[in-house]
C-alpha cells in the first residue's frame, strides 16, 4: 500500500510536469516562414497552391497542404489559432504514443499503466529534443516534422497488431496504406525513415517465408510518395540556394559524426538514466505479460546498439545531402522521439544477457524507489529543456519576448493604413531559449521582416530593425 501511494504521488507530479510546456504555448508568436506562407498563399486555392509549391520550392506534397490557410488565417486575431497549435500537438503526441504502446503491448497492461508509459515517453521527449521551439511552438516546423512523427507513431501502432475480424483488419490496412503515403510526403526525413522501415519489413517477411503481399503494398506506397517528392522540379530551385550539395562521402561522414554527438548527449541525460533505473524492477513483469516481448529481446545486442546511430544518421543525411549543412535541429527531433524506445529496448536486452544482468532481479525498497522517483522528477525539471522552459517562464524572458513581438504586430497593423509610416522593430536582445527566435547574437534577417510586413498589409520598405542601417 505504501508503494501504491508513492506511485500515485509520482504520477500526479508527472502530470504536473507537463503544465509548464502548456503554459509556454501562451507566449508563442508567428515568425519567419509562418508569415511568408500565410502572405504567399493568400487568395490561392488548395490545388493551385500545392502545385505551385511542388513546381517552385519542394516536393512535400502532404505538409505543403498545411501551409495554406493555416492558423494565422482562422480568426481576425492570428494569435488565437496560432496558440492553439502547441497544446494540440502536445496532446496528439501523447495520444499517438499511447496508441502505439497499447497496440504493441496488445492490451496486456491496464489503461492506467499504458497512460503512465505514454506520459513518461512524452516528458522524456520534451526534455531531450534538440529544438523544442521549432518542435512545438513554431507552426511551420511543427506541422512538417512533429505531425509527421505523430502519424508515424500511429502507423507503427497499426502495424504492430494485425489480429481481429477480417473486415476491420482490412479497413485498418487501407487506412495505414494511406498513412504510409501521407507520412512519406511530410518531409525528406520521414520519407527516408519510411523507405528504410518498409524495405526492412519486406526483406524480413521474405526471409521468414511469410506472406509478403502486405509488406510490398506498404513499400510501394512509400516508394510512390518518395518518387513524387524526389522528382519535384522545386527541389532544384531550393537546392540552388545552397553550395556544396550532393556530396556522398561528406554527407555520410558528417551524419556519422552527428549520430555520435546526439546519441552520446542523450545517453548522458540524467532524466533518461533515472527512468532507465526505474525500468529495471518492472522489466520482469513486462517480459512475462506482453506477448512477443521475449522474441523482441532476442535481437542481437550489437544490432540494438547500432539502431540508434543509424536512426540519427538517417535523420541528418538528407540535410547534408540537400544543403551541405545541418542548419537546424528540428530534423533531429524526429530521431530523438524514436531514440527513447530504442534506449529502453537496449536496457531490456542488456538486462537479459549483458552487463546489466546482475541487476535484473533488483527489488527496490520503498526508500530506494522514492529516491529514484525524486531523481527522475528533479532531472525532468532541472536538466535539458526542462530547466530552459522554467528559466524562460520564471526569469521573464518569455514575457519580454511576448511584449516585443506584440509591439511589432501592432506597429505593422498601424503602418498598413499609413504608407508613409516607418516601423522600427525593437531587437530581441535576450530571446527565450525554448521558443523559436532568430535573433539574439544575430540580427533579424530582412526576409523575415518583409514577410511579416506583407502579411499585415504593409510595404517591405516600411519596416527596419532599430539600429540597422537603411
Amino acid at each position: 500500500m505504501g508503494n501504491r501511494r508513492l506511485w500515485r504521488s509520482f504520477c500526479l507530479l508527472l502530470v504536473a510536469s507537463v503544465t509548464s510546456y502548456l503554459w509556454l504555448g501562451g507566449y508563442a508568436h508567428p515568425v519567419a516562414d509562418d508569415y511568408c506562407y500565410a502572405a504567399k498563399s493568400r487568395g490561392m486555392g488548395l490545388w493551385e497552391w500545392s502545385f505551385s509549391e511542388w513546381l517552385t520550392w519542394n516536393g512535400r506534397y502532404a505538409s505543403n497542404l498545411l501551409m495554406i490557410h493555416g492558423p494565422l488565417t482562422w480568426w481576425s486575431d492570428p494569435l488565437i489559432g496560432y496558440r492553439l497549435m502547441p497544446p494540440l500537438l502536445l496532446g496528439l503526441t501523447f495520444l499517438s504514443m499511447w496508441f502505439l504502446l497499447r497496440r504493441a503491448s496488445r492490451r496486456a497492461l491496464s489503461t492506467a499503466q499504458e497512460l503512465l508509459g505514454a506520459l513518461v515517453f512524452l516528458l522524456l521527449y520534451l526534455v531531450l529534443m534538440p529544438d523544442l521551439g521549432e518542435g512545438f511552438y513554431w507552426y511551420t516546423g511543427a506541422v512538417t516534422y512533429q505531425l509527421g512523427s505523430i502519424l508515424l507513431l500511429v502507423h507503427l501502432g497499426l502495424l504492430a497488431h494485425g489480429q481481429g475480424r477480417p473486415l476491420p483488419r482490412m479497413a485498418a490496412m487501407l487506412l495505414n496504406l494511406l498513412l504510409a503515403f501521407v507520412i512519406t510526403g511530410m518531409n525528406e526525413i520521414h520519407m527516408v525513415l519510411m523507405l528504410c522501415l518498409h524495405t526492412v519489413l519486406t526483406v524480413w517477411q521474405l526471409g521468414k517465408k511469410k506472406p509478403v503481399a502486405p509488406a510490398l503494398l506498404f513499400l510501394s506506397a512509400s516508394l510512390a510518395g518518395a518518387l513524387l517528392m524526389y522528382l519535384a522540379p522545386g527541389n532544384a530551385v531550393r537546392a540552388s540556394m545552397f553550395a556544396d550539395t550532393h556530396r556522398l562521402g561528406y554527407s555520410l561522414g558528417m551524419s556519422l559524426l552527428q549520430a555520435v554527438r546526439f546519441t552520446g548527449t542523450w545517453l548522458l541525460s540524467p532524466a533518461l538514466l533515472a527512468f532507465g533505473v526505474l525500468y529495471i524492477p518492472i522489466h520482469k513483469t513486462l517480459r512475462e505479460r506482453i506477448p512477443g516481448y521475449v522474441a523482441l529481446l532476442q535481437l542481437p545486442p550489437w544490432a540494438a546498439v547500432l539502431l540508434p546511430f543509424l536512426l540519427v544518421g538517417a535523420t541528418t543525411f538528407p540535410a547534408y545531402w540537400n544543403t551541405g549543412l545541418l542548419g537546424q535541429h528540428r530534423t533531429v527531433n524526429v530521431a530523438c522521439l524514436f531514440f527513447i524506445p530504442l534506449f529502453f529496448l537496449n536496457v531490456a536486452i542488456w538486462l537479459e544477457r549483458g552487463v546489466l544482468q546482475p541487476t535484473a532481479a533488483w527489488d527496490p525498497t520503498r526508500t530506494q524507489l522514492g529516491l529514484a522517483m525524486a531523481l527522475a522528477l528533479t532531472a525532468l525539471h532541472l536538466t535539458g529543456n526542462g530547466i530552459a522552459v522554467h528559466a524562460d517562464l520564471l526569469g521573464g524572458r518569455a514575457g519580454a519576448y511576448d511584449r516585443v513581438m506584440t509591439q511589432r504586430e501592432n506597429q505593422l497593423r498601424a503602418s498598413a493604413a499609413n504608407p508613409e509610416a516607418m516601423v522600427l522593430f525593437t531587437p530581441q536582445t535576450q530571446p527565450p531559449r525554448s521558443l523559436p527566435s532568430y535573433e539574439g547574437q544575430y540580427l533579424l534577417r530582412e526576409w523575415m521582416m518583409h514577410c511579416q510586413a506583407r502579411f499585415f498589409g504593409a510595404a517591405e520598405h516600411q519596416v527596419r530593425l532599430k539600429g540597422q542601417t537603411p
